[in-house]
This record gives structure tokens, sequence and C-alpha cells, in this order.
């Protein structure tokens, strides 16, 4: 465990350890690349071993088996157009919201920074549609569904699958019956500094204020990955800058390279994603407005599926050729072999020089 051997490839920063401390002893801090881990208050702490009992990489999750693999698309193309996929996750949290419950999604704030949050209204919720490819800061979210399970709601709680299993080790079993979770298949995480350090990057180089981030601009296709900045004078610009950082490896958390959750035993009711080859499928099947591809992990995640199947238009999939595709489903996101330099690089010489020498 992180908090007694400080092996940061055993921390994927979940929360769950500073959600579940009864004396608020355990703060996320984050470090020099820019990731939060977990640092704990000598003077409040009172050695309770709570944090070491649910702690998610220590605690293993229940066994799930994939019973079910399927392609979607929402009916409403307008749902497609403004989703990252095919909309899967709207039906979902629909039938939520429809049924006086809450939803727990990731959005883009004022700032530019990406946080978890609770939407009561498909309004709220809308600001969790799109890619961010960063980790969530999660807070103290555990305790706010926490509480709303204990007010008997239905809650939807969505995320990568380590913050699933964050939510899912410090919630009792006894409050679980109306919780309903939804994981993201995740390539890995990339560090918060660097995404804040390349938005300040593109405001100095074009001399203005950034609007809005578009981290992955469908207006490009769906298989594309071009993201978007524009600017308080309505100007924008597409690069690939932060897209080749992502996919360089070097800038992923380091407990992504040995991530307990990239297989096909998920943590969640339902994982859902980019649907990649979907066109060895069913080619008919495929569109630009995009496939979500969604796994059924358990019983409670197939009849959650069933109650919003009249929503979507769904083709049955064998779950070999699924997930075949889906290169997390079977293992972890390999750590870069120019990791170690490229942080020390990072360290000692400004933006331009990085944008230079790996983003492009």
């Amino acid at each position: 465990m992180y908090l007694d051997d400080y092996n940061k490839y055993s921390c994927s920063g979940c929360t769950a350890c500073s959600n579940i401390c009864p004396r608020n002893a355990i703060k996320m801090v984050r470090d020099s690349e820019g990731f939060r881990y977990p640092v704990i208050d000598e003077g409040k702490c009172t050695n309770c071993n709570a944090c070491v009992r649910i702690c998610p990489n220590i605690k293993k999750h229940e066994e799930n088996k994939i019973i079910g693999a399927y392609g979607v698309k929402h009916k409403d193309e307008n749902q497609r157009r403004t989703s990252r996929s095919g909309a899967v996750f709207i039906a979902i949290s629909d039938y939520i919201l429809n049924n006086d419950g809450v939803i727990y999604g990731s959005k883009i704030n004022d700032d530019f920074s990406v946080s978890h949050a609770r939407a009561t209204t498909k309004d709220e919720r809308d600001l969790f549609k799109g890619s961010k490819y960063v980790q969530s800061d999660m807070n103290y979210i555990i305790l706010e569904v926490k509480k709303d399970l204990q007010a008997g709601m239905k809650v939807l709680f969505s995320g990568t699958a380590c913050q699933v299993a964050g939510v899912k080790a410090v919630i009792p079993e006894s409050l679980q019956e109306n919780l309903y979770t939804c994981d993201l298949i995740c390539h890995g995480v990339p560090s918060n500094k660097v995404y804040e350090d390349f938005l300040e990057y593109i405001e100095k180089t074009h001399n203005k204020k950034i609007k809005q981030f578009i981290f992955r601009d469908k207006r490009f296709g769906w298989e594309t990955h071009y993201e978007t900045i524009i600017f308080e004078d309505d100007t924008e610009i597409s690069t690939q800058y932060f897209r080749n950082l992502f996919y360089g490896h070097n800038i992923l958390r380091p407990s992504c390279h040995e991530c307990n959750f990239a297989n096909q035993n998920r943590p969640a009711d339902i994982t859902i994603a980019d649907f990649w080859g979907i066109e060895n499928i069913n080619i008919e099947f495929k569109d630009e407005l995009g496939v979500s591809l969604t796994i059924i992990n358990n019983k409670k995640g197939q009849e959650l599926f069933d109650n919003v199947k009249h929503e979507l238009e769904v083709i049955d999939c064998p779950i070999e050729d699924a997930i075949k595709n889906t290169y997390t489903l079977n293992n972890p996101t390999p750590e870069a072999p120019e990791r170690e330099k490229f942080w020390k690089d990072y360290l000692e010489n400004n933006f331009e020089y990085i944008i230079e020498n790996y983003a492009k």
C-alpha cells in the first residue's frame, strides 16, 4: 500500500483512503508530476487502519465475468453528436434521473480543471459529456455518494475503473442496492500539471485567453483525435500536441502501467468505451457519429441496460470479438522507456522544449 511503502505504482489516486478516514487525517496532495497522492497528518492519525482495510489495491473487488457485449448507438442523433461515441451513458443516466436519482461524473470547470460533480438534472448531467484526458479530482465526492444512498436515492457513479473501485470500497454493502456503477475503459490518466502547462503555453504563444478547451473534437470525425482551443475572441486552433504527449505514455500516472483493472474483471456493473473495430463485426452499424462498446459485467448491469434498450440501437456482439481491439481490457498500458528522461527534461526546460522534442 502506498501509505506504507510510498511506491507510486501502487496508488491510483482513487481517494478511498481520504474519504474513509474518520479523523480527516489524509489529504490528497500533488507531487512534482502533478498527480495526487495521500499524505497523512500524523497529529490526527489514530492508526485505526481504516485506510488499509479498504484500499482497492489491497481489498480485491468482487469477481465479475463479462456476460454480454453490445454495439450501441443512441436513437437521438443529437445526443451522439454531442457525446464522445454512441451516447449509451446518456440513456443510462436518463433512466436514473427519470427515477428521481442522481448522477456522478467528471466535468470541465470554468478554470479548465477537471473534477467529479453531482447532477440532479439533465442539463447538469450534460456537463459530463465528452472526453477528459486527465484524472478528475474526486475530492470528497464518495462521501456525497454515501449521503445520497443513505437518503434512499438511486445513484449512478461513472468514472475510471479505479475510481469505481474506490467508491465501492468505501460504501458499505448494505447501501449498495441503489448504487449503479459505470466504468470507462481507460488508456491511462495524463498529468494535470502537463495539461495546465499546455494551456498556459497556448495562451502565451497566441497572446489570447482561452474560452473553451475540447480534448477530442468530434468535428474531425469519431475516429480522429484533435484537441481544439477556442479563444475569447472566438478564433480557434486545433492541434495534436496534447494527444501526442498522451499517446507517448510519458505523462501517464505510474500506477496506470501496473493497473489492477486493465483486464476483463471490471469493478462496475457496466463498462463503456469507443467501439474500435465495429466495422469488423458489422460494417453497416458504423458511422461517423460513433458507436459505444457496452459491456455488461453482472446481473445488475444487465437489468439496468434492459431498462434503457428502447432508447438505443443495439447489436449483440461475440465477447471475444468485441474486446480484442481494446488493449487495456487485456493489459495495462506499457510504460514509455524514456519516461525518466522526459520528466527530467520537463522539470529543467520550458514547455516549448517539450513540444518540440516530445509532442511533434
